[in-house]
């Protein structure tokens, strides 16, 4: 990661991304972001992509957009101002820079330990990429890691959740979002955590830091104020502030299907089906078998007649 592409200029590089198009005109870019736009520009983040007709007035009231015709006489594109008559707008000012996710992605992701390394592959055109399994600090097994952006967008959200149910999540999947946190949408798709490239990147730059990463898995994706939180993969539920962890994988598959039903308003579910579904044989027909040793799930969880729900 260059030491030049300090906070400010991540966080002009957030913006730009956030936006339809990734891209911002190139007098907006030098007009109004001088200072960090050549950084960007020279770590290959921000390429020039086409030319744009319309730039911010270099004379009068320089807050305001105008719009550009060639003259034959100046061979150049300009404008007419009242006050200075005939403006050339220099060329570099014409250019449309559009983000290269490649490059990106690569300065993003630099500090992971991802396996395979063989580059991002786009499930949702522009939007969604699939980077790798990620080896992080405190975690015995790889996790997988998507990134998207515009997850905020209805649309965009919706393929988001399609592509996460024609390809379930492995125990648990990490998605980054450049969608800034206190915008993304709280109804996670089951397995997945997201976790906003912002709250995880380096105060110095927009590196993915592995440390902070790990810390905000660990501590689950509470993107609301829920009194009942789960984490992405199942392996803890927090409830009123307790943390109750379950290291096996049918244990964890009951807490998945009773948070769902919680978090859908219908939290009861018929306990033989929950098993079932969990994979426990049909000698285990209660909870209280299911999580023989461990007296404390009766504090969250309730089974009576055949039925259970998490309860406050």
């Amino acid at each position: 990661m260059p030491s030049s592409i300090d906070r400010k200029a991540a966080d002009l590089l957030l913006s730009v991304i956030e936006t339809p198009d990734a891209v911002i005109s190139g007098s907006v870019l030098d007009g109004y972001y001088g200072r960090v736009a050549p950084a960007l520009k020279a770590a290959g983040i921000l390429q020039p992509k086409d030319h744009s007709r319309a730039a911010v007035s270099l004379v009068d009231h320089e807050d305001e957009p105008v719009n550009l015709t060639w003259s034959s006489e100046h061979r150049a594109y300009g404008y007419f101002s009242p006050s200075a008559g005939w403006v050339n707008v220099p060329g570099d000012q014409l250019a449309t820079y559009r983000v290269n996710f490649n490059t990106l992605l690569e300065q993003l992701l630099e500090r992971l330990d991802l396996s395979p390394r063989t580059g991002p592959v786009e499930l949702v055109p522009d939007h969604l990429w699939e980077v790798g399994d990620a080896r992080l600090p405190g975690r015995s097994k790889r996790t997988s890691v998507w990134i998207g952006r515009r997850l905020c967008e209805p649309g965009i959200w919706k393929s988001f959740i399609d592509t996460a149910r024609k390809r379930p999540a492995p125990g648990l999947r990490i998605v980054l979002s450049f969608t800034p946190g206190n915008r993304l949408p709280t109804d996670v798709h089951l397995g997945h955590t997201l976790i906003a490239v912002r709250d995880v990147a380096d105060h110095n730059g927009h590196a993915v830091v592995p440390d902070l990463l790990a810390a905000r898995v660990a501590a689950g994706s509470q993107l609301n104020d829920d009194l009942i939180t789960m984490a992405a993969d199942g392996a803890s539920l927090t409830v009123r502030g307790t943390r109750h962890a379950f290291s096996g994988s049918k244990q964890r598959a009951i807490i998945r299907q009773l948070y769902d039903a919680w978090k859908s308003g219908h939290p009861e579910l018929l306990t033989a089906e929950v098993l079932e579904s969990a994979g426990y044989s049909t000698s285990v027909n209660t909870l209280a078998k299911a999580f023989s040793g461990r007296a404390e799930w009766r504090d969250f969880i309730r089974e009576e007649n055949g039925r259970c729900w998490l309860f406050l």
